[in-house]
């Protein structure tokens, strides 16, 4: 009887390098697969900091793309950009909010580039994951970072003037409801709606004006005048911004707590609605 003689292949599981200060060393490339490799080899506490940031994100933005970045981990959304990473260092993790100038409250780290905010996690910190995801929903709402982005692009008044009223808008109301609607070829981020029991307004982007349209604002008081558009209709009302032009934020933001307050009776009168309704139907 012949012998067989069994080969046993071992394969040898490739280890990722780690660079100065503990960043592991993994190839560029686009999905989560790179990313869960860059989370599996952080070293020590951090690989289980790195394992809860990715989960929170999960959670709070459903729809995040991922890659592996100049050795580090992009959350972003598609066709709209980066909007944070995470990097190894020695005694930390630092997260990197691209446009985190534009988040409420503003995270603690400066930045030499004019849109970043960092915070930075040591070992030992409490990560508070209702401000993590207070700022995830705000920072995948924003326009995202696009690497080589020309620089003019970027400095464009009139995203500059939308992101200050928007800081505005959340500052008024913390409970707003912030999202993008109406997304289409010809304008692939849509348009920024807030909502709290209702539409609230939402933030449009034009040639010469950034327009921001309440959708009820005929009924609200405007002692200030910030109304100067869209004055003849009986429902909405709209705030004309041009270049160079600012709006008092402390009427702004009142004006925004109006409306949230004026949706309240609203709600109640539409679920009064349907109840009869479903009763007349009944």
């Amino acid at each position: 009887m012949a012998n067989h003689t069994r080969r046993i292949h071992h394969q040898t599981k490739t280890v990722p390098v780690l660079l100065s200060g503990g960043n592991p060393q993994i190839a560029k490339a686009d999905g989560n697969a790179p990313v869960q490799a860059y989370i599996a080899a952080m070293p020590g506490w951090k690989r289980a900091l790195g394992k809860r940031l990715d989960a929170l994100i999960m959670r709070t933005v459903p729809d995040v793309r991922k890659a592996v970045k100049w050795n580090s981990p992009f959350y972003g959304i598609e066709g709209r950009g980066w909007f944070l990473s995470f990097h190894v260092f020695t005694r930390y993790v630092k997260l990197t909010f691209f446009r985190g100038t534009s988040l409420r409250p503003v995270p603690p780290g400066a930045s030499a580039q004019k849109d970043v905010r960092y915070l930075d996690i040591h070992e030992g910190d409490e990560l508070d994951e209702a401000q993590m995801a207070a700022w995830l929903k705000q920072a995948a709402a924003l326009p995202g970072w696009i690497p080589g982005e020309p620089a003019a692009a970027t400095r464009d008044w009139r995203k500059e003037t939308l992101a200050r009223m928007r800081a505005l808008i959340l500052e008024a109301d913390t409970e707003i409801i912030e999202e993008r609607k109406w997304i289409k070829p010809s304008n692939p981020l849509g348009v920024p709606v807030w909502s709290h029991g209702g539409i609230v307004c939402t933030g449009e982007v034009y040639a010469n004006v950034v327009k921001l349209t309440f959708a009820r604002g005929a009924g609200l008081a405007d002692p200030s005048r910030l109304f100067n558009s869209s004055l003849e209709g009986n429902m909405r009302r709209a705030i004309d911004i041009r270049e160079g032009e600012n709006v008092d934020a402390r009427a702004f933001k009142a004006l925004v707590k109006a409306a949230v307050a004026r949706n309240g009776p609203a709600v109640k009168k539409r679920a009064a609605m349907k109840k009869r309704a479903r009763s007349s139907a009944e």
